[in-house]
């Protein structure tokens, strides 16, 4: 069976998409979770908990054999190099890390960068950008059917979700993935793949409207935060990477949209008694979150040449990041976020119009999202989205996308043909 590299890194993306949105999807059936944060769920058997990473290990092994196969005639640039560098010195990190502490925490955080080392000796030069976005597409209706099924479920019959306690204020629902502080984040990337999706007003009125309605019921306010700010400073930076002016005026409706979202949280959502009770549920988490800077008792330890791998220090995942890895790991890990958000910039600057952009709008407001919640969460350990996030570095590294032949009323029908087919053979 012949293989291209274009077909084996799209059926690659395909497959960790696909593991991403509905490996978790156990979760609210079978009742699996954690005892200590759930009221009726059960801890989740190992079996489950290590499957995910037996199945990527399935599909890395697979796709590292057959890209053994390919002559590899690719320059490796010194920017290239430096990629490969940053990669293998994340990964090998995280696995050392976890050899010497034997926590797994530490080894979720790096494990999946090896695929860009991959990646980066046999990168791809087009893939089926048309099958991945229906790939997204499916999941958008999916995850909308399970949040209502699931609502539905607890209105009518009481039945909790994961994060849920009866007779409380702290119901919150992560739709498929039964997961809300990590599905609020991955609705930042489904809100934008639709709002930039070719569909009819009504549709994506409904769908976006949908999505909004998950979100807030996560009831995750350093999700919903993330979201909602990395609207106007992702638009900042596309404006600063493309000068266009029609970054500026949404930037404008943006503000006043700003304010008027923070005039109904002050008169409306603020003085609300579900509010106040909400948030007094919320302390011990709140205070949590400050536990992670009384390690910093001396300038060793804010500069991270003290790290120490023992898991989780805080909420925050910039300082267990510090605090586990040092100084050098956190800079490497933020280099390649960043860069990611600058080539997907660029991307879309140069492909505004283009009928596959919303895959890279996603992913960049996606990127900006997952980095605004670092701040607040330990998002580098959350599956899926540390497998998203890779999905969107890898995305961020094409270099053009396949155009539609022009055709006019002097083309022959013979060359219409040729070019319909040629066209095909790109995409598909």
């Amino acid at each position: 069976m012949r293989f291209s590299k274009s077909g084996v890194w799209t059926h690659y993306i395909l497959c960790m998409f696909i593991l991403s949105f509905y490996y978790l999807s156990y979760r609210y059936p079978l009742k699996y979770n954690s005892s200590e944060t759930s009221f009726s769920y059960s801890d989740t058997p190992a079996i489950f908990q290590v499957g995910k990473y037996a199945i990527f290990a399935g599909f890395s092994y697979i796709i590292f054999m057959i890209l053994l196969s390919f002559k590899k005639n690719v320059l490796l640039t010194k920017s290239t190099w430096r990629d490969i560098a940053l990669s293998l010195y994340i990964c090998l990190t995280s696995i050392i890390m976890f050899v010497i502490s034997k926590n797994d925490y530490v080894l979720q955080t790096g494990i999946f960068f090896i695929t860009l080392v991959l990646f980066y000796i046999y990168p791809y030069k087009d893939i089926n950008y048309r099958k991945i976005i229906t790939c997204i597409r499916i999941f958008v209706y999916v995850s909308i059917l399970m949040e209502a099924y699931q609502l539905f479920n607890y209105y009518v019959n009481e039945r909790l979700p994961a994060l849920g306690y009866p007779n409380s204020t702290s119901v919150r629902f992560g739709s498929i993935w039964d997961d809300p502080n990590a599905f609020a984040m991955m609705v930042s990337f489904l809100f934008v793949f639709v709002m930039k999706d070719k569909m009819s007003r009504l549709k994506k009125l409904i769908l976006l409207l949908s999505l909004f309605t998950i979100l807030i019921y996560t009831l995750s306010l350093t999700g919903i935060a993330a979201v909602l700010l990395s609207f106007p400073i992702g638009y900042t930076v596309l404006y600063l990477v493309s000068h266009k002016k029609n970054y500026l005026k949404r930037l404008v409706k943006l503000f006043m949209l700003g304010i008027l979202i923070a005039a109904v949280y002050k008169f409306i959502v603020e003085p609300s008694a579900f509010f106040q009770d909400y948030m007094y549920s919320k302390q011990a988490s709140i205070e949590a979150r400050k536990v992670g800077f009384t390690y910093f008792n001396d300038i060793g330890s804010m500069l991270g040449f003290n790290a120490h791998p023992i898991g989780k220090y805080s909420e925050t995942a910039y300082i267990n990041l510090l605090l586990n890895f040092g100084v050098i790991y956190l800079f490497a890990y933020l280099f390649v976020c960043i860069s990611t958000i600058y080539r997907l910039a660029l991307i879309i600057k140069n492909y505004n119009n283009h009928q596959f952009i919303q895959l890279f709008y996603a992913a960049f407001f996606f990127m900006m999202t997952f980095m605004l919640g670092m701040v607040n969460s330990p998002l580098d350990t959350v599956f899926p989205l540390n497998v998203i996030l890779i999905i969107c570095i890898m995305l961020s590294y094409t270099k053009k996308l396949p155009t539609q032949p022009t055709l006019n009323k002097n083309t022959s029908k013979k060359k219409r043909k040729k070019l319909k087919i040629r066209f095909k053979k790109i995409v598909w």
